[in-house]
């Protein structure tokens, strides 16, 4: 009995090594903290936090803050006898950054593309939509908690926000990646930031937060917000530059957002694709300068898929029938008029669609996108036959 004591006197006593620094995140209060991607709906209050994965000897070990009540790590909770609490430990410095992609490219393109926005196939009128090889995405970090021994530093808002000018930003919603960097004892660890990326953009072990309007297609939509233009965006299964949130084309922000409400039957496609997926509920039309029709476009709901083709100085300027797809974001009307700006239950160019612009998805009024021809569509439920 002497010598069981002895023994686990001198494990218990086995200083604690650090091998590795995690991002967790919940995503909201109660919930457990995980190390996979952040993924909340605004207003639910999503946190990060700091957890050290190391060794007492030839234990592991996990030290987290004591009241991150649940930690799972790949999957997995970690038990009581597994954890120590952060505050052992003594000082411990804390540095927090985002890691953003530039909107546009910072240099020549490794695959030929000559756009200035990301592409993977050509855009030239020559030889439009040519597979050209995935485009390199660039990417920095930019500071937002700088050092500091707090402990309170440990654990921070999971916020959505860009260190680029002009990036469009609403209410907190959208995409962003974190890195930490800690320094203990000596070591200093950090997390994976912009260096860690494969033909696809950033891998899934930057800690990825998506913050949501809500659970249906606008409010996932909504999460896409600086998520860089990738024209011809593509990858198998989940590698799909959509499904990991590195880029998207117009077409596939629109499938992507969808499928993240469970519509995993609708699969990705161009523009001209997308009645595949949705009806026609509105057939196409000419808007004029003001993105004006002929006649009243009724009937038309939040979320419905408007496909845009040029007219005026961009007419013909692709081979497709159809140039682009925005989503109805808000109904708005003439401020002048016997609405005062208000919603009048009519499609034209005072409403504002949401659209893959360049570099990054915009919310802008119609008229932004005319003259040209549209038609709207709608989702199609999800199929009811068996499987």
């Amino acid at each position: 009995m002497v010598g069981l004591t002895v023994s686990a006197s001198v494990a218990a006593a086995a200083p604690f090594r650090a091998e590795r620094v995690v991002i967790v995140g919940r995503v909201a209060d109660g919930a457990p903290w995980t190390d996979a991607p952040t993924e909340a709906r605004a207003g639910e209050g999503a946190e990060l936090a700091v957890v050290l994965v190391g060794r007492e000897g030839w234990r592991r070990v996990v030290v987290a803050d004591r009241a991150l009540a649940i930690v799972k790590l790949g999957g997995r909770t970690i038990e009581a006898s597994a954890r120590r609490d952060a505050a052992s430990l003594g000082p411990m410095r804390v540095q927090w950054s985002t890691v953003e992609p530039h909107g546009f490219r910072e240099g020549e393109a490794e695959n030929g593309a000559t756009s200035a926005f990301y592409a993977n196939v050509s855009t030239e009128p020559s030889d439009f939509g040519r597979w050209l090889g995935y485009d390199r995405i660039d990417y920095f970090e930019r500071v937002i908690a700088p050092w500091s021994d707090a402990p309170g530093a440990r654990r921070i808002p999971a916020e959505v926000t860009s260190g680029e000018p002009g990036a469009v930003q609403v209410a907190g919603v959208g995409t962003v990646r974190y890195k930490v960097e800690v320094e203990l004892d000596g070591q200093h660890l950090a997390t994976p930031g912009a260096e860690r990326t494969d033909a696809f953009g950033v891998t899934r072990a930057v800690h990825r937060v998506s913050i949501r309007q809500g659970d249906d297609f606008m409010g996932w939509l909504a999460a896409y917000l600086l998520v860089p233009e990738v024209f011809g965006s593509a990858g198998g299964g989940a590698n799909h530059q959509t499904e990991r949130f590195t880029g998207a084309d117009c077409a596939d922000v629109m499938v992507g957002a969808m499928r993240r409400t469970g519509r995993k039957d609708i699969a990705y496609t161009n523009v001209a694709g997308l009645p595949r997926h949705a009806s026609v509920v509105a057939a196409p039309v000419v808007l004029d300068d003001d993105g004006m029709p002929p006649a009243p476009i009724t009937g038309i709901r939040r979320g419905d898929l408007v496909r845009i083709d040029y007219g005026g100085a961009l007419s013909g300027h692709t081979p497709r029938s159809w140039d682009h797809v925005a989503a109805v974001w808000e109904d708005r009307s003439d401020p002048r008029g016997p609405h005062r700006g208000m919603a009048d239950g009519q499609l034209d160019g005072f409403d504002l669609v949401i659209h893959m612009g360049h570099p990054r998805l915009v919310i802008e009024p119609l008229a932004a996108q005319s003259p040209a021809t549209v038609d709207v569509l709608r989702w199609k439920p999800a199929s009811t036959r068996p499987r």
